[in-house]
């Protein structure tokens, strides 16, 4: 109870720490607010930026679409590889892989029986609406000359 009527230049001491907490308690509101403000500024400048990375990001996927198009893909590969679209009798069918594969491999260890005649590989064209292409003809056409 002494602490309650103590007086210090006619103000007592309770009071006296009363106003103290209470402008220490507005000093500690101000500057919350100031960083506050502050924080929102920054986070207003970071989703400006994002949404500028976000921008260069879509412009590059659009970038990577147009230049992985096949028919650019293709023309660049004729121009500078020489390359050029497989014809249709270098295609081989599915029926025909078994025949090919028999005709082009090779025994592993040597037949103790005379070897049957070989067998002449047969390659027959795909119809021209399968655009598959597959080497294992031209590959059985090339071991077989």
């Amino acid at each position: 109870m002494r602490l309650f009527e103590q007086r210090v230049r006619g103000i007592r001491l309770i009071e006296l720490i009363g106003l103290v907490l209470v402008f220490g308690l507005i000093f500690w509101v101000c500057l919350s607010k100031a960083k506050e403000g502050e924080d929102v500024r920054r986070m207003n400048d970071l989703d400006r930026q994002i949404a500028t990375e976000q921008g260069a990001v879509n412009d590059l996927k659009i970038q990577v679409a147009q230049l992985e198009r096949p028919g650019r893909l293709e023309a660049l590969a004729k121009q500078y590889l020489g390359m050029k679209a497989v014809e249709p009798n270098h295609e081989a069918r599915l029926e025909s892989l078994g025949e090919i594969s028999r005709a082009t491999s090779k025994p592993v260890a040597p037949p103790t029986q005379t070897p049957p005649a070989p067998v002449a590989p047969v390659a027959t064209p795909a119809p021209a609406s399968e655009p598959h292409s597959d080497l294992i003809a031209v590959t059985a056409k090339a071991g077989a000359h």
